[in-house]
């Protein structure tokens, strides 16, 4: 629990900031206006069910998944950073909000199924901290980034930890596969 815990602080902090980062790419990185912010924040949103729907698809939570997801998304913020043109941006955000909630999705099923009963409302409580509770730093951490190179600068270190955080929990999971006895 805490390596799922761990990861969804970190990559939530640093990565899950759109409310901060996409308007400064619609109107500084695009140059264009509230209708094309309006675009790219419906192609995260699309992607987003996209991803709903494959989670309920798989029916059942896994870490593979996460650890994919998680890759996914940051791999995603990553074909960000360098782009100004408006259509690789939209596919990006749509991938960007498939993986995310696989990632997000599959973390939470993960917590949940792995608390003991008599402590799932803290675990979830702990899950919802970690995934919105430190949201106001990471959105000041985001538009500090924003200010000092750009929205390729915070996409890029949002993608960038988010990859170490899925590369740290893949080394962990197959230590824990190794250590198991056969």
């Amino acid at each position: 629990m805490r390596l799922v815990l761990a990861m969804v602080t970190v990559v939530s902090t640093v990565g899950f900031n759109f409310h901060v980062i996409l308007p400064l790419l619609a109107s500084d990185t695009l140059d264009t206006g509230p209708e094309v912010f309006g675009i790219l924040s419906a192609c995260f949103g699309g992607g987003a069910l996209v991803g709903a729907l494959l989670s309920a698809a798989l029916g059942r939570a896994s870490w593979k998944v996460l650890v994919l997801g998680t890759a996914g998304f940051s791999v995603s913020l990553l074909g960000l950073a360098p782009l100004s043109s408006v259509v690789p941006c939209a596919i990006l955000l749509f991938a960007a909000g498939v993986c995310f909630t696989l990632w997000t999705s599959n973390a939470n099923s993960i917590l949940q199924l792995r608390a003991p009963d008599h402590l799932r409302g803290r675990v979830v409580s702990l899950y919802l901290w970690a995934f919105a509770g430190l949201a106001p730093v990471g959105g000041l951490f985001a538009g500090w980034l924003c200010e000092v190179g750009g929205t390729q600068l915070s996409f890029a270190v949002a993608g960038s930890t988010g990859l170490l955080m899925a590369a740290l929990a893949a080394r962990e999971l197959s230590l824990r596969r190794a250590a198991a006895p056969a």
